[in-house]
């Protein structure tokens, strides 16, 4: 589906800082530390600029600790900015995170959404109510994310007793219950084998086809699979590459198959220019 032209993420000269609090090396520092405080700074992100249109699909990509998720945390505005602005549907995400939350979907790969020790269908009538969804929406809804993720099979099943590919399956539904206009994603696949990587693809894939946006933050190469609009590549912080998968392969010199020789090939541009 071709996508609005209007831009619904605009991030400005976005950057987060982090102030560390140093141990020292010895006893003796850790004393003095302790007495006297001292600090480093640390630049998660810095000076981050983009826009995202309304139905593109994004893959965010780095190595791991090179501020996907900070930015992600940025946009859904539970990190409020260092420096620059941001703003998702028109709202600046921390100043607004009600009306915000309403709006987007949200996944971390590494967490849930499910109520551990309740049957799947618990999950999703209490965050049914907590949306308001209203009871023919969430019914067709349900029935819609039931078909496409075939989970229809576990809905009686508590969550602990999930595999890792159903649990995700269950999570992916969840972020997408309420309609959202936009959907972050960080690391959706991880730890997932090919079969279920498949079958979240092609869901993802069915979902930009409805129109949603999709921001998709990943260390995995092979998750580009499921985003075909546009690559951006990030590195200690800075945005270092913005295009296409084609324009990333041209630039790289050939397939893509190794992340790490990939971001040091434009960090040293970078440095460079």
């Amino acid at each position: 589906m071709p996508y609005d032209a209007s831009p619904v993420i605009v991030a400005s000269n976005l950057s987060r800082y982090f102030r560390v609090r140093l141990d020292g090396e010895n006893l003796k520092d850790r004393i003095k530390r302790f007495i006297k405080p001292q600090y480093r700074v640390v630049k998660a992100l810095d000076g981050v600029s983009f826009s995202i249109s309304q139905g593109e699909s994004v893959g965010y990509i780095g190595l791991n600790g090179a501020g996907k998720s900070t930015t992600i945390k940025l946009l859904c505005g539970v990190l409020v900015p260092t420096a620059g602005t941001v703003t998702v549907n028109g709202l600046e995400p921390y100043r607004h995170r009600t009306a915000t939350a309403r709006r987007i979907g949200l996944m971390m790969g590494q967490r849930t959404q499910l109520l551990w020790d309740l049957p799947v269908h618990e999950s999703f009538n209490l965050l049914g109510k907590i949306y308001d969804i209203k009871p023919d929406v969430f019914k067709a809804n349900v029935k819609r994310l039931q078909d496409v993720l075939d989970i229809g099979p576990l809905w009686h099943t508590p969550a602990r007793m999930l595999s890792l590919g159903q649990k995700t399956r269950c999570d992916l539904a969840l972020t997408f219950l309420h309609d959202p206009s936009v959907v972050f994603l960080d690391e959706p696949t991880i730890g997932l084998d090919v079969l279920a990587r498949e079958r979240i693809r092609d869901f993802i894939n069915e979902e930009k086809r409805r129109g949603v946006t999709i921001f998709l933050a990943s260390h995995d190469l092979d998750d580009l699979e499921i985003v075909a609009d546009r690559v951006m590549l990030i590195h200690h912080g800075k945005l270092l590459f913005d295009g296409t998968q084609d324009q990333l392969r041209q630039l790289a010199g050939g397939p893509l198959v190794n992340l790490e020789e990939t971001v040091k090939r434009f960090y040293r541009e970078a440095e460079l220019g």
